[in-house]
């Protein structure tokens, strides 16, 4: 057997290995856990068998230890392979490189026929309930949703945000006073990047991404995740970006 047929069996038996992952089980186990018949058990156990994968004691199957890398390797893929397919309209936006094995049931908002603005409102109802905003960003918002950061940055948002140059100049020449107000503040951190890839902001508990469409710059499609491990992810990308930027407003 070669080695792209192998891992086509792998794949296929996969279900096996991962249940396997949680602790030994039997035929009768694996049956009832997977929902398949006594000789599909046997017949996936039996190929894993061969392949080093998993070993029968006292009438239990479990892992071996070259199995558990393995199974860990194919659980990871499939959630890969999962969270991929849910975030499709945004990795189709950039070649942003996500951890997109940590947004697997993240919620995905786009726009739809008739209402362009689906994205914008899921991310605004994330700033409204939020006492901190951080993040990177490559474009201003929809201009009737600025006046609602604002008032939420001069009511004690604690805000830590990266744009590229153009951007920060748009924001200010739309709305000055407005701009004024929130630098004087205290509660904004406004910083100068080169460029970014997309945008990322990270409320209190969720971590969203935001992906614009390139013909009209206007945010197509908007995900977020209260998964931890997506957070920590976040945190390190945007302070990747704090790191080398400029301070305009704040500190």
């Amino acid at each position: 057997m070669d080695g792209a047929e192998r891992l086509v069996q792998l794949v296929r038996r996969s279900p096996v290995l991962v249940a396997l992952r949680e602790g030994p089980l039997d035929r009768r186990d694996l049956e009832r856990r997977l929902d398949v018949s006594k000789p599909t058990v046997l017949r996936a156990t039996g190929t894993l068998r061969d392949f080093g994968l998993v070993e029968r004691v006292e009438g239990q199957f479990r892992l071996t230890a070259q199995g558990d890398v393995v199974a860990t390797a194919l659980d990871r893929f499939r959630r890969v392979e999962r969270a991929a397919s849910r975030l499709s309209p945004f990795l189709a936006t950039t070649d942003y490189e996500v951890a997109v094995e940590h947004f697997a049931d993240a919620t995905v908002t786009t726009r739809k026929p008739g209402d362009p603005y689906r994205p914008v409102r899921r991310f605004m109802s994330l700033v409204e309930s939020t006492d901190r905003l951080r993040g990177f960003d490559a474009a201003t918002i929809a201009p009737g949703n600025v006046d609602t950061i604002y008032e939420r940055i001069v009511g004690g948002m604690e805000t830590d945000i990266c744009y590229p140059e153009h951007v920060v100049e748009t924001i200010v020449e739309s709305s000055p006073e407005r701009s004024t107000e929130a630098a004087q503040s205290g509660n904004l951190t406004l910083r100068v990047v080169d460029s970014v890839p997309c945008g990322l902001a990270l409320f209190d508990d969720h971590v969203g991404l935001g992906g614009y469409d390139p013909e009209t710059g206007a945010l197509a499609v908007f995900v977020d995740t209260d998964d931890e491990a997506a957070y920590a992810w976040g945190e390190r990308e945007f302070e990747r970006y704090r790191e080398d930027a400029t301070i305009v407003v704040g500190e």
